[in-house]
């Protein structure tokens, strides 16, 4: 093979278009992955990734690459990956690395120069007999050979996953992003997609094996021909198409070379239940028939009559259960399906005379088993596993696995005993999980290789299970059971019967479809009618607190938290203003001066006198509210290191609400209007100077403190009672901070000069602390 040249004619069709096309991107172009630099981004079309052209470094230096950057996470499967690594044919595009990027997989490949056939059959190209005989074909088989015998099903075989070698001696097989690890199994049961003109009927019904892959070569092979597949109809979906070819007849046009014609009719052979009798001519073709094929033998095509006379006359009929098998395979699966009545076919010895006549072993293995099944506490599932040992390549044997080997069976007997146990644990949800899960599957599965009666009988299992709510019962007497408990023990508490019934109104209402459940919903739904208490107040202490916060509106006032106001010992409901109200959140600043707080408490230098030269640092709000710029040095004691912001967001935070109050809390970005590099992110703060501009009118910045606030220290102006309360803005000098005057009527008797104590106007001692804090609506509202 890997002497065949491509003619100048066919070689002249590959290179018709090359994929040239470059458009930069910022994203990844420029980037190193691994040894892989991405050199630019290709406009190719496709649905699941952004295709990157890319030059290697160290061991792939000097090459080009194509980078497949996947846009669905876990595209791609890593075991399938490793696998492909290992595969050295020229006929398989090599995996030459792969990973991970911000969280999306990508996998490199050789850069080909050519076009995918299915971008020259766009354009109008047609492949001849010959072409296919010589080249293509030959390639494709040898590909799917290599990729099968390292376990891999490949799953979307098709023209545009098939590509020219830049030599053109040889087409490649690419894009491996939905191909399966098989492990040791000869086929696998999965949901995974596939492009569904080239399915074969076993694939829409999730089952995939090689003979799948073989099934998409001979579409593909129809279509590289004629320009077209066999079931195109523009009409209808593809998905629609797809099922109609599991039960139509390939109609091929008159130009349709003869030979070529056994060829495809072989590959789409439908029934696959010869698959493993490599005697049987009815079975569908794979690597075998295909290369016998392209030596010009004389290869038989599968045909829906039965198996050979040769094949059945090498097994003495056999009657199991009123029927004549005249084949091992045939008597094989009966027993499989009415393990039951195979039992006792084995226990009166009439299997073992039977096998003794066609094969001796096979008779040993008989004999053996009638004690093993006989002395066995799981009789059916010991006979079973006789059968396996005494026909272990029959297709109704084989190791089924489900999904990516989330389940395994050995066979369907195997599978309905597990559901039973799963019955009999009362693991309801697994139940439901494998049957909606696989439920498409496993009905194709039942269909074409297993009883049918293992479908029906997840079906009727999981068809009986209730949700309700977040609860699964097995069926009606389960529920109503659970519904009569309910009922007995809130007996002394019916309200909650009320509440229960209106929370779960339209799902008991849609339960009494149901002849058994209806007489105990109806006794249930007459507690809905009882007359609720209207009173949600709780009083401790003749405080009232109401059972449920009442959303803020912008200037009125809600109660949230407690703290000490009237005296040490007892904490009473905080009042809260609102200053700005959104969807999501609220911004609240304490009613009253809760406590009396130093902003700063070490003893501080650079004191100049008493209330502070004007100098560099400092300027004030005339009386229109005017802000003159203002810049402070380094080295002030601002509210991100100050003592106050401290205690906030720790003692207060802690003695004022609750654990679940907390959480209602939001932390936000606290804004330092004069230097972004104070900013701070706290619960709890002071308001700044603009945030006071910004939310108060004039004459309604005034504070009063509460007794407890004025027993700490805090200062009450002897007429108006106003207190004066801290701004976490700084103040015109190193150690100020900004605070409102006790009496200040107008934003001009905000001080930017801050209050100086004897050791530093910083700690001074009698200013009150008016918390704010952002409240989180979604959080309260849940």
């Amino acid at each position: 093979m890997s002497e065949t040249k491509i003619n100048s004619s066919l070689s002249s069709k590959f290179k018709k278009t090359q994929v040239n096309s470059v458009q930069k991107l910022p994203d990844i172009t420029g980037h190193t992955l691994g040894e892989f630099s991405v050199d630019s981004r290709l406009d190719i079309v496709s649905g699941e990734a952004d295709i990157y052209l890319c030059s290697g470094t160290g061991s792939h230096s000097g090459k080009k690459f194509l980078l497949k950057y996947y846009r669905r996470e876990n595209a791609v499967k890593p075991d399938v990956l490793e696998k492909l690594k290992g595969v050295n044919s020229p006929f398989v595009a090599p995996v030459e690395g792969f990973g991970e990027y911000h969280g999306h997989q990508y996998v490199v490949r050789p850069y080909y120069q050519m076009s995918a056939l299915s971008e020259l059959l766009a354009e109008g190209t047609r492949f001849s007999e010959e072409e296919l005989k010589t080249l293509i074909i030959p390639s494709i088989i040898e590909g799917m050979k290599a990729v099968h015998d390292a376990g891999i099903l490949h799953k979307d075989l098709k023209p545009a996953n098939l590509i020219p070698d830049d030599a053109g001696e040889h087409i490649v097989l690419i894009d491996f992003g939905i191909s399966t690890d098989t492990g040791k199994n000869t086929f696998v049961v999965t949901q995974t997609g596939m492009t569904p003109l080239y399915a074969a009927p076993e694939a829409m019904q999730g089952i995939f094996h090689r003979e799948t892959d073989y099934y998409a070569l001979g579409i593909t092979i129809f279509e590289l021909f004629t320009g077209f597949t066999p079931f195109q109809n523009p009409g209808i979906s593809p998905e629609e198409v797809a099922k109609l070819a599991s039960i139509s007849k390939i109609e091929f046009p008159e130009n349709f070379p003869e030979d070529l014609k056994k060829l495809v009719l072989g590959l789409t052979y439908k029934d696959i239940s010869h698959r493993n009798e490599k005697d049987n001519p009815n079975r569908r073709w794979g690597y075998d028939e295909v290369r016998r094929w392209l030596n010009d033998e004389d290869v038989p095509v599968p045909s829906s009559g039965e198996i050979s006379e040769t094949v059945s006359k090498a097994f003495p009929p056999y009657r199991f259960n009123g029927v004549d098998y005249l084949s091992e395979k045939e008597l094989i699966s009966a027993l499989m399906k009415n393990p039951e009545q195979g039992i006792k076919d084995l226990g009166r010895g009439v299997l073992t005379h039977h096998f003794f006549a066609v094969d001796e072993k096979k008779g040993q293995l008989c004999e053996m088993a009638e004690k093993l099944v006989e002395h066995s506490s799981d009789k059916v599932r010991a006979f079973v596993n006789f059968l396996c040992d005494l026909a272990p390549s029959y297709y109704a044997l084989e190791a089924v696995v489900f999904g990516d080997g989330e389940y395994k069976f050995q066979n369907a007997a195997e599978f309905t005993s597990y559901v039973d146990r799963l019955e009999r644990e009362g693991n309801l949800y697994e139940l439901r999980y494998l049957f909606n899960r696989y439920r498409i599957a496993l009905k194709g599965l039942a269909a074409e290789i297993w009883p049918a009666d293992t479908y029906s009988k997840l079906e009727k299992t999981a068809a009986a299970i209730i949700q309700f709510g977040d609860r699964l019962f097995k069926d009606d007497a389960a529920m109503g059971e659970y519904l009569e408990n309910l009922m007995t023990v809130n007996e002394k508490t019916p309200l909650n019967l009320r509440h229960f019934v209106l929370e779960h109104k339209s799902t008991l209402e849609s339960l009494k479809s149901r002849d058994l459940l209806r007489p105990v919903i109806d006794r249930l739904e007459k507690f809905s009618s009882l007359d609720e208490n209207a009173n949600d107040v709780i009083s401790v202490a003749g405080v009232e607190y109401p059972r449920t916060m009442i959303l803020p509106t912008k200037g009125k006032y809600i109660k949230f938290g407690s703290y000490p106001q009237n005296n040490g010992s007892v904490k009473e409901p905080i009042e809260w203003l609102v200053l700005e109200v959104s969807d999501k959140e609220a911004l609240l600043v304490s009613r009253y001066g809760l406590d009396c707080k130093r902003y700063y408490y070490d003893d501080v230098d650079g004191a100049v006198d008493d209330y502070g030269a004007v100098d560099d640092y400092w300027a004030f709000d005339d009386v229109d509210g005017a802000v003159e710029s203002r810049s402070y040095p380094d080295e002030y004691i601002t509210w991100k290191v100050c003592d106050l912001r401290k205690w906030l967001n720790n003692d207060f935070l802690k003695t004022a609400f609750s654990e679940e109050e907390r959480q209602w809390i939001k932390e936000t970005e606290v804004v330092d209007d004069d230097n972004q590099y104070n900013n701070t992110r706290d619960r709890v703060f002071c308001l700044s100077l603009e945030e006071v501009k910004r939310y108060f009118k004039r004459g309604e910045i005034e504070c009063k403190p509460t007794e407890f606030a004025l027993k700490r220290g805090a200062s009450r102006h002897p007429v108006g009672g106003w207190c004066c309360w801290w701004l976490r803005s700084p103040g015109c000098r190193q150690y100020y901070a900004s605070y409102v005057y006790e009496d200040s009527p107008v934003y001009s008797d905000i001080d930017h000069f801050g209050f100086k104590t004897s050791t530093g106007h910083v700690n001074n001692d009698f200013n009150a602390v008016r918390p704010a804090l952002w409240l989180n609506l979604e959080s309260v509202i849940s």
